[in-house]
């Protein structure tokens, strides 16, 4: 009967506890909700575009090759030069380059600070004007130097090079 009794007190100790909380029952304050700024909006265009910067390290070790050997040394080389030219073709646009991310990032402020995405249309046609002869000239640079690695690497090697290299360029996916 004790055993009993005791465990009834118990139980009962418990439910008080777990729905009063003994003390611990404080009222939550609420405080004003504060609306967080949005971070501004930052277009990608060099990702849009497919600007890539080879890291040559990383890029020989993901296809395989040794920097030491005479065909590292020739990945190397033509990695730099492709390098070399990427940065002249952005360097000799950045001023379209810039002008088309601030307009992107301008509308998209706009757009989402009214609500009115009537525009987008034109935005998109105009982004796409203006960076259409830059895409074209990334895009000659980069068939140019995937038929000097395929001159270059074994078939193995340049399924990895093509692996290696298939989430930064949009046109490999159309062309495979």
């Amino acid at each position: 009967m004790k055993k009993y009794i005791l465990l009834i007190i118990l139980f009962c100790g418990f439910t008080a506890q777990a729905q009063y909380g003994y003390g611990n029952s404080r009222q939550r304050q609420q405080l004003p909700q504060v609306q967080e700024k949005a971070a501004d909006p930052d277009f990608p265009i060099e990702k849009y575009l497919g600007i890539v910067n080879y890291d040559i390290k990383k890029s020989a070790k993901k296809t395989s090759i040794k920097l030491s050997s005479k065909e590292g040394k020739e990945f190397s080389k033509i990695l730099t030069t492709y390098n070399k030219e990427i940065k002249d073709i952005t360097r000799i646009n950045s001023f379209l380059i810039r002008s088309t991310k601030d307009m992107v990032d301008n509308f998209q402020k706009a757009a989402i600070t009214s609500g009115d995405f009537s525009n987008q249309q034109k935005v998109q046609k105009k982004m796409a004007e203006n960076l259409k002869p830059i895409f074209l000239i990334l895009k000659e640079a980069d068939v140019k130097l995937y038929s000097k690695m395929k001159d270059l690497l074994s078939d193995k090697q340049y399924k990895k090079w093509l692996k290696y290299n298939k989430k930064r360029h949009t046109f490999l996916k159309k062309e495979d």
